[in-house]
């Protein structure tokens, strides 16, 4: 029952993001929520806010108390499209402290936190590594495929003075 009941929620969040450092004000409501996100879309991923339906977009845990905190804000999209055009863009983020992502379920946030080393002793080995939803992908490098193909094609070699 629990497997099912943590699908069933994976499927309700299907559409949702969680974005990480918009300023929050005091009292703020889910336009002014609403609001800061398209302006983040807008100018910061440079795409038309103003084509995607959003559901819903509000703060997530205790409210700041004051104006100027970074917090989280979910963003429910009505269309699934809308959330991976946002996903696709998030690399124009880089520098402004603003982070976007996926709205996972606490057994597959648990997940990641346990995985987590093993993808950072992956990339240090020099492998591409990443986590999608709950699982880790690794793919060696080209460079370590190359490696390894020339060793391979070495050992099949005959060797000098070696009868076939």
């Amino acid at each position: 029952m629990t497997e099912k009941a943590d699908y069933l929620e994976g499927q309700t969040r299907g559409n949702n993001l969680v974005v990480d450092g918009i300023p929050e004000a005091q009292n703020e409501s889910w336009k002014e929520t609403e609001d800061k996100v398209r302006y983040v879309i807008n100018e910061k991923l440079h795409l038309d806010s103003s084509q995607m339906v959003i559901e819903r977009a509000h703060r997530t845990g205790n409210p700041s108390g004051y104006s100027g905190k970074r917090g989280l804000s979910l963003v429910k999209f009505l269309r699934y499209k809308d959330k991976m055009a946002v996903l696709r863009k998030t690399k124009d983020l880089k520098g402004t402290n603003i982070y976007v992502n996926e709205d996972y379920t606490e057994a597959v946030r648990q997940k990641h936190k346990e995985l987590i080393p093993a993808m950072k002793a992956a990339r240090e080995r020099g492998d591409i590594a990443y986590i999608r939803h709950d699982k880790l992908i690794v793919h060696p490098t080209a460079q370590k495929q190359e490696d390894t193909k020339s060793t391979n094609s070495q050992e099949l070699e005959p060797r000098a003075g070696s009868r076939d």
